[in-house]
């Protein structure tokens, strides 16, 4: 456990000239005067005195997101291949000099390392930030240069989810024919679609009515319930996969890479994974295969008349400690209530604690411990995992958020 002082009021980011292009997404009132209309930038990418590539809002209308980085001089090119590949569509990408600071924009159409898979999609909509403008398309999720999700309607029936990422996707096929096969309960690719002959683009069929998180309180027990037992029957599947990364290992390079944000959140949360790595080597952990990204927005909840739930979003699932999956869905719950809000103990997460109840009962459950003392390190990890986010999300107060957060870390470790 740290022995950090927590946070105060006083404190303020220590100026650090290789942070430079995320402090001015950050600063929205300087970005906006920059870009020429009222905007925000969310889902901060940083490399320090590199750049840092975010999503680019626009605070006055309902258009698309564009994407936007920030580039040191050292990376210039990097963005000079964005702007010919740009340049070989006839697309327009902003360019904007500021100080020793580069700012590229554009809309969704232009995102440089996702025009292959766009080009698939073009088929049916040309122009997609149009497409959204009009209602064709709903962005559900956007990480620029790496994945966009999309919800496309369709005359007559339910609506289909299109996926587009920066590389081959590798999700679909005989892993989740293997899960179903153990009676997991996902979502198959419609592989017979127009767009299926696109390695970078896969279509889904729409499930159900929403997911569980963004159910209304109270009213998603019975889904969690079914979500734990549909937990309890992946883990005790005999799905292969590989090896999911050693979760100590992982969050000390996290810590390393915050010392270019803020060197003292760096060292608390270094002490941190120290706690957290002495916790799980105090105990053997059962192992198998895990979704390795649980949290209830992977839970599709069904209407009348179809599966009660549905697991989805297999992108991070291997081979890895079982509880991690309960402490991920808990942690989340927990964040989702409030960045830094104090942990009331499982009772205090209703979500958490109907997916419990399902995980114990389901027949195929393993020997996982699912106590709190057994969870709390597992909720550690994936806190810690996730304390960089107000950073990310360009909270003003990003760095008192942060700390809020690692003190909400050492109590869980408490």
């Amino acid at each position: 456990m740290s022995t950090a002082t927590p946070m105060t009021m006083a404190h303020r980011p220590v100026p650090l000239s290789g942070r430079a292009s995320a402090d001015l997404l950050i600063d929205a009132e300087r970005l906006s005067e920059l870009v020429g209309r009222e905007v925000r930038a969310t889902r901060l990418r940083f490399k320090p005195a590199l750049s840092t590539l975010a999503v680019l809002v626009d605070a006055a209308s309902e258009t698309a997101p564009q994407w936007i980085q920030v580039s040191h001089d050292a990376h210039l090119d990097k963005l000079r291949n964005a702007l010919e590949k740009a340049q070989e569509r006839a697309q327009r990408v902003h360019l904007i000099r500021t100080g020793d600071l580069t700012i590229a924009h554009g809309n969704i159409d232009t995102d440089p390392r996702l025009q292959k898979g766009l080009d698939g999609l073009r088929e049916l909509h040309p122009f997609v930030s149009e497409a959204v403008t009009m209602g064709d398309l709903q962005v559900l999720r956007y990480n620029p240069q790496r994945r966009l999700v999309l919800r496309r309607e369709v005359e007559g029936r339910d609506p289909e989810i299109i996926r587009i990422t920066a590389h081959r996707q590798t999700e679909g096929g005989a892993p989740l024919a293997a899960y179903a096969a153990a009676g997991v309960p996902v979502i198959h690719p419609d592989t017979t679609h127009a767009l299926s002959h696109n390695a970078r683009v896969t279509v889904w069929p729409w499930f159900g009515r929403g997911d569980l998180a963004s159910l209304p309180t109270g009213s998603g027990v019975e889904a969690a319930v079914a979500a734990g037992a549909a937990l309890a029957r992946l883990h005790g599947s005999s799905v292969p996969g590989e090896e999911v990364p050693e979760p100590a290992g992982t969050l000390q390079a996290l810590a390393k890479d915050l010392r270019a944000i803020d060197p003292e959140a760096s060292a608390r949360m270094a002490q941190l994974v120290a706690g957290f790595r002495d916790r799980i080597g105090a105990s053997e952990w059962a192992t198998g295969p895990v979704h390795g990204d649980f949290s209830a927005d992977q839970v599709l909840v069904g209407r009348a008349g179809e599966d009660v739930v549905r697991l989805t979003d297999f992108d991070r699932a291997g081979h890895g400690v079982l509880a991690a999956d309960l402490g991920t869905f808990a942690a989340t719950e927990l964040t989702e209530a409030g960045g830094g809000r104090r942990f009331a103990g499982l009772d205090s997460l209703p979500l958490t604690s109907a997916l419990l109840n399902g995980y114990a009962e389901a027949p195929v459950s393993r020997s996982v411990p699912m106590d709190e003392a057994a969870l709390r390190p597992w909720m550690a990890r994936s806190l810690l995992a996730r304390a960089t986010e107000p950073f990310r999300a360009a909270d003003p107060d990003w760095l008192e958020s942060i700390h809020q957060r690692l003190d909400q870390i050492e109590e869980v470790l408490a």
